[in-house]
Formats: structure tokens, sequence, C-alpha cells
């Protein structure tokens, strides 16, 4: 299993991220050009090609090629082509100036947060997400420990939705994350530990600690459990496919 953290910068040139639309295809490129604002353009664009970046640079997938991909019953897409020896899932998150990529033979999901300013603002709006143990592990609790407590709360219960392919309609509040000491000590959905299914998880920050990321995944027989983010620099990931041609 293996985490990418992609650090977009503040400003991109408008024909860089012209270019970098173009390796999308047009139905893609049609909703990115529905945003109002430029950074969210480029996260979303970011987070598509991400996968392919790293296909390119495993060197499963040569340039200018483009893999392709479908959508599974509950929706959430999968690699179609090529076929590979070792099945790989996919997933994606973006906020602030991050895209997250995590990679598994096994189901996984990513997400990542900004630690909200502030927290009491952010433990109203999500109170309905929250079993009575984690209002309980969170009450008391102020400023920045609140802050994180709730971003890991957040990004465990998102990040396994995303990996099961249901989204937040799962319904949150069926997953209990157990926060321990501040750390995720376990995770149950519906009472049940999910380690019992082969789930994992790591929890992290980033930018020291301005943002929280949180990584779930069913683990595979041979997959290395050690998690350590790889950082991909911008212009590596540009490089992937500006001036290597295969736009769509």
């Amino acid at each position: 299993m293996r985490v990418f953290a992609l650090k977009v910068p503040p400003s991109v040139a408008e024909d860089t991220l012209d270019r970098l639309l173009h390796h999308l295809p047009e139905g893609a490129q049609a909703r990115v050009r529905k945003f109002r604002h430029a950074d969210d353009a480029v996260r979303s664009v970011a987070g598509r090609l991400l996968p392919t970046w790293y296909l390119r640079r495993s060197g499963l997938v040569p340039a200018p090629s483009h893999p392709e991909y479908a959508t599974g019953a509950r929706g959430k897409p999968y690699l179609a082509a090529p076929g590979l020896a070792h099945a790989l899932d996919f997933n994606t998150s973006h906020e602030g100036a991050y895209v997250l990529l995590a990679v598994a033979r096994g189901d996984v999901g990513v997400d990542v947060m900004d630690l909200p300013r502030d927290p009491d603002e952010l433990e109203a709006s999500v109170a309905y997400t929250m079993t009575p143990r984690e209002r309980h592990a969170v009450a008391g609790a102020r400023g920045r420990v609140k802050a994180k407590l709730l971003t890991t709360l957040w990004t465990v219960k998102e990040g396994y939705t995303k990996a099961i392919g249901e989204g937040i309609a799962f319904g949150l509040d069926r997953i209990e994350v157990d926060l321990g000491d501040g750390a995720v000590a376990g995770v149950r959905v519906d009472g049940r530990d999910v380690r019992e299914n082969g789930w994992r998880w790591v929890v992290g920050s980033l930018d020291e600690g301005a943002y929280g990321y949180a990584v779930i995944w069913r683990e595979d027989e041979g997959e290395s459990t050690a998690v350590e983010v790889e950082t991909v620099r911008w212009d590596e990931f540009v490089r992937a496919f500006i001036g290597n041609g295969g736009a769509w």
C-alpha cells in the first residue's frame, strides 16, 4: 500500500492547466471547466491525473497511453485497462494545497482535510455523524486538540466509506472511531471491529499539522503494511503529461 502527496502551488499558469486538462476525457474536461475558481479546477485535474501519473511512473502504462477506468456496482471507479498481474485500487482526495493518492491491492480509501479554525463550529455541523462514545471523547477538548480529534474522526469515516465505494450516504454514524489517547485505537462498523475483515488504517498530518489525513484499506496477503507518505513535486507531476503527448 502506497500513499502519495502532491502539493499544488499557490498559482498555476492558465496554459499549464489547459494542457493538463486535455489529458482528461471530454466529459471530464467539461465538468472541470464549470468550476468558478481556478484553484478548484487545478485540484480536480490533479486528482484525476494522479493515478495515471503513478501508472506511468511505475512503468505499467507507457506514455502517451492512458489507462481506462470503469465503474463498479456501487459507483466506485476501478482500473479496467491495462490488465495487471495484481489488481490495483486507487483513491484520491484533495483539499487546500494537497492532493493525495492511495494505491493498494485491496480496497482503499483516503481523505485529507485542513484543520478547522473553529472546531466548535465543525463539531456542530458534524454532530449527526458522531456516536455517543465519540462525543464523549471530544467533550472537554479545546482549540487545536479538538480540531485534531474532529479531523481524525471525519477523515477515518470518510476514508472508509470511499474504500467500500458507498460514500457518506453509507451513514457515518454507523462507523465508530475509538480515539483512545488521541490516536485511533479501533474502528467499528455497526458495532463490529473492522480488523476482523482485514481492514487496516493509518492517520497522519501534513504541513506541520495544518492538514490531517487518514488512509484505510483492506489488507492483501504479501502487501506491506508500512505506510510512509511519498511527496510528489509539482514539476515532476506536470512533466509526466506536458511534453509526452497523449492528450485526448
